[in-house]
């Protein structure tokens, strides 16, 4: 028997709802997901081209530009997030 190991999460209610349309268990759907996820990056990992090999290829290079700039854009819309919620507080300052 195959050893099972709890994993509580907070879905956003449109996905919970989806999940709940299927009218298939919980478990099931998540851990097909899951299945999927990591069978998906497994294979591109496998196939991702190397980079010290294609480093010249201008494509490859945009392509790493653009996944660098996605792994960045939460900590950017932070930050503009902050900053914009810091102006709104000085633009009140100074109204009073």
């Amino acid at each position: 028997m195959q050893e099972l190991k709890q994993l509580n999460v907070k879905l956003p209610s449109e996905l919970y709802d989806r999940i709940i349309e299927t009218g298939r268990s919980r478990k099931d759907v998540i851990v097909d997901a899951l299945d999927m996820y990591f069978g998906v990056n497994e294979h591109n990992q496998q196939h991702e081209p190397r980079q010290d090999s294609n480093a010249s290829d201008p494509l490859i290079k945009q392509l790493q530009e653009k996944n660098k700039q996605i792994s960045e854009l939460p900590i950017m819309l932070q930050n503009a997030m902050s900053q914009n919620i810091i102006t709104s507080l000085e633009d009140k300052n100074k109204k009073s």
